[in-house]
């Protein structure tokens, strides 16, 4: 098991289940305890594999289970996913909405 906390682990399966949508996309980004970088497609989820993607080398390593992959230290990195996250149409809506108003009290 990882030294990462149950609740990103919790978090990392609801995303392999399909629970929660991804939030970038076509792929989730995910870290490992070793400081390794990599990302899942949601289409090798689609087909019922679990298959990561190393960052740096692009090497694929597949992995049976969401325990396999637990027991590995990979979970879902939250921080770069909340960055790359795509926004919603009434988001981006309100992102522009207070710019032009920054702009009309000048």
């Amino acid at each position: 098991m990882s030294n990462w906390p149950d609740s990103f682990r919790l978090k990392t399966r609801k995303y392999l289940d399909g629970i929660d949508p991804f939030p970038c996309g076509d792929i989730l980004h995910i870290k490992n305890t070793k400081n390794f970088f990599a990302y899942i497609k949601k289409i090798d989820l689609l087909n019922g594999e679990i298959i990561i993607y190393d960052k740096d080398t692009k090497q694929k390593i597949s992995f049976c289970s969401a325990g396999e992959l637990f027991d590995a230290g990979w979970v879902v990195d939250m921080k770069k996913n909340r960055e790359l996250r795509i926004l919603k149409f009434d988001e981006s809506k309100v992102g522009n909405e207070k710019q032009l108003l920054k702009f009309k009290k000048s």
